[in-house]
């Protein structure tokens, strides 16, 4: 398992380094990617006969071990939840809505200007935020036209998943039986197994951070200079790609820092590893933040999420918060108090909370308290998982319980630091993000918070006990549910199983709620967008515009096909001479966006001098189905009195 690690981590630095070198000579271009590919080929086959490869034999070897774990029970569940999310990316597209609203277009972007650049956007996130990520996606979507794919980054780093966990455990000295068995309870949490068939970007970089953490100390104990670098790679990798990683440096530092040795052998060396890690790591656009946007982590802005709190305010507030979203119910939409009203009942009262004189001081959280009702715990705000926490908690009482019955282990002082540090981190983190879904944002950290409480005494005895080992395995079996029922990415004929169930039970409130979240789901009104938007517009126009305010979630289907047309965003204010000198003619504009902003399509028609040219879903305003928005097409700079009738008239 090892060796995979190592090629992933130089995988994602090759990516990572050539989308920043393609960039800065303006070749981000599948030539560009080609001779990046061709050289990568010759350093392969050089180290290859320099180094050798893994061997038939070794490759036999590891196949039969697998297979031999797969016939214990935590194993073959896990290996159930990666075929559950194996399917599921394959089946549906990954739709989530931060990837959609900036990641995904931002790639578009570059690829389409051929090098990285600040793009012209109200949204500051398409340019602020970390983007290791998008560097390992780009070439996927360039070469393969197509974003179904993008899914298998995450599905990739969820199988080096739970063999991290164990060697980290392990090296904290965590007891193998112990670590054994929770290297699948941890890789089965929410955070974890739901993204793991998304293009989310949170679980994604705890993989980085563990390899880090493993290769630092591996490299002493087995005095391996290489590995050394490979962690700096992974720890500058982890930042590239989410500033909220940041705090974990300092648990790479403390575990790393015997090994800076290795790079004063060799000062030539060091320069060229460090100087590869700094431009793999969150440098580069935080560089570019200073220079655009005045700061390097500009995470304050609007639509960003509020990562400026007053510490101890901060730290109050995400006592609560953090807590009250990992420990809700997998289908806490159908329990009181959150079914029926009680959402917008919530949401009055957290409203009212804020106004109140204590409740000022959680004003600068994102949506304080605010928990989404949709459809229960999802991709997009699950944390470690009710279940989980159930599962640690009954561990450690179990095992305080038995704590005489165990001889204690020798305390190593440095390893003590290791295990307690991720705790000071997660105060670090508490006291400066009160973004949105917070518990989400933590998947990095929560391997790290764990082996403080899984090195107690008694714990190897808690987790021989079969009641407990049946608890984990039922966690893990929850976990393949909520895959499948998945209101998203349902894998079971959701739309035929509850409209039979509805006239079987007419009166059911709960078969109702179910049927309406399927049938109304995310994923189904975005993609019914995102196959009619590029019908609004007129085939072989080079260039046209999207308009949005504070979120354009629906751009990236504009784009389609892939390399058949480039978007600009057309932000609020934007006068006309702007658009024409872009070369842009034609409009989309959603009237979410109008809505925002407070105008009509009629008054953008008349500021735009356009006519409107298309609309979707066609007919009355009032015929939004579920599509949950109406988009309009226009063709700017021109005179058209009578399209400002028609709108006007409720044709469109």
């Amino acid at each position: 398992m090892t060796a995979f690690v190592r090629f992933w981590i130089l995988l994602s630095a090759l990516l990572v380094a050539a989308g920043w070198i393609l960039s800065a000579v303006h070749q981000l271009n599948r030539t560009g990617y080609l001779v990046v590919f061709a050289f990568a080929g010759i350093a392969f086959v050089v180290l290859k006969r320099k180094y050798g490869t893994p061997t038939r034999g070794g490759l036999r070897i590891f196949l039969y071990k697998f297979l031999q774990r797969c016939l214990r029970p935590a194993p073959l569940l896990f290996l159930v939840l990666v075929v559950l999310s194996l399917l599921s990316g394959l089946l549906y597209a990954g739709l989530n809505w931060d990837a959609n609203a900036y990641r995904l277009p931002r790639i578009l972007h570059w690829i389409g200007a051929e090098q990285w650049h600040w793009i012209h956007a109200a949204d500051p996130r398409l340019n602020v935020a970390g983007c290791g990520f998008e560097w390992l996606a780009a070439p996927l979507l360039m070469f393969t036209g197509t974003d179904r794919f993008l899914f298998l980054i995450n599905w990739t780093a969820y199988l080096l998943l739970p063999g991290l966990i164990f060697s980290v455990f392990a090296r904290l000295q965590v007891r193998p039986k112990v670590a054994w068995w929770w290297m699948w309870f941890c890789s089965a949490s929410w955070c974890f197994a739901l993204q793991a068939s998304s293009i989310a970007n949170d679980a994604f970089a705890a993989i980085y951070i563990l390899a880090a953490v493993d290769l630092a100390l591996r490299a002493q104990t087995e005095n391996r200079p290489a590995d050394f670098c490979l962690s700096l790679f992974a720890v500058a990798l982890a930042t590239g790609v989410k500033q909220t990683n940041v705090p974990l440096v300092l648990l790479w530092l403390a575990a790393a820092w015997p090994g800076w040795r290795f790079l004063r052998r060799q000062p030539a060396v060091a320069i060229l590893i460090v100087g590869l890690g700094t431009l793999i790591s969150i440098v580069p656009i935080s560089l570019a933040n200073l220079h655009y946007a005045g700061c390097l982590l500009p995470m304050q802005y609007p639509g960003v999420g509020n990562f400026a709190l007053n510490p101890f305010w901060g730290i109050m507030g995400n006592t609560i918060a953090i807590p009250a979203q990992n420990f809700l119910p997998p289908f806490y939409h159908l329990l009181p108090p959150y079914a029926g009203d009680w959402g917008d009942v919530g949401a009055a009262l957290q409203t009212t909370f804020l106004r109140s004189g204590f409740g000022q001081h959680f004003s600068s959280f994102e949506h304080f308290l605010l928990l989404d009702h949709g459809s229960g715990v999802t991709e997009t705000n699950a944390g470690f998982g009710l279940g989980g926490c159930v599962l640690l908690l009954l561990g450690a009482r179990e095992a305080w319980r038995h704590r005489t019955a165990e001889a204690p282990m020798i305390c190593n002082r440095r390893l003590w630091c290791l295990r307690a540090l991720p705790w000071g981190l997660l105060l670090l983190f508490m006291a400066t993000v009160g973004s949105y879904e917070n518990a989400r944002q933590l998947t990095p950290y929560y391997p790290f918070l764990l082996p403080a409480l899984l090195v107690q005494r008694g714990q190897s005895l808690t987790v021989r006990q079969r009641r407990w080992q049946r608890l984990g395995l039922a966690v893990m079996g929850l976990t393949a549910i909520m895959i499948v029922v998945s209101a998203d990415r349902p894998l079971f004929p959701a739309q035929y199983f509850f409209s039979w169930l509805s006239k079987e039970l007419p009166e059911s409130k709960i078969v109702r709620i179910e049927r309406n979240i399927y049938q109304g789901s995310y994923f189904r009104s975005f993609e019914a967008r995102r196959q009619a938007l590029p019908q609004l517009l007129p085939h072989g126009e080079p260039v046209v515009g999207f308009y949005a305010g504070s979120s354009g979630v629906d751009e990236f289907a504009a784009w389609r096909p892939f390399g058949g047309r480039r978007v600009e965003r057309v932000s609020p204010g934007e006068p006309l001479d702007s658009l024409q000198a872009r070369g842009i003619r034609y409009v989309i504009v959603p009237d979410m966006a109008l809505r925002e902003t407070g105008e009509t399509p009629a008054d953008w028609m008349k500021k735009y001098r356009a006519i409107l040219t298309a609309a979707f879903p066609p007919g009355p305003p009032t015929k939004l189905n579920r599509i949950g928005c109406i988009f309009y097409s226009f063709r700017v700079g021109m005179s058209a009195p009578t399209a400002t009738t028609e709108i006007g008239a409720g044709k469109y």
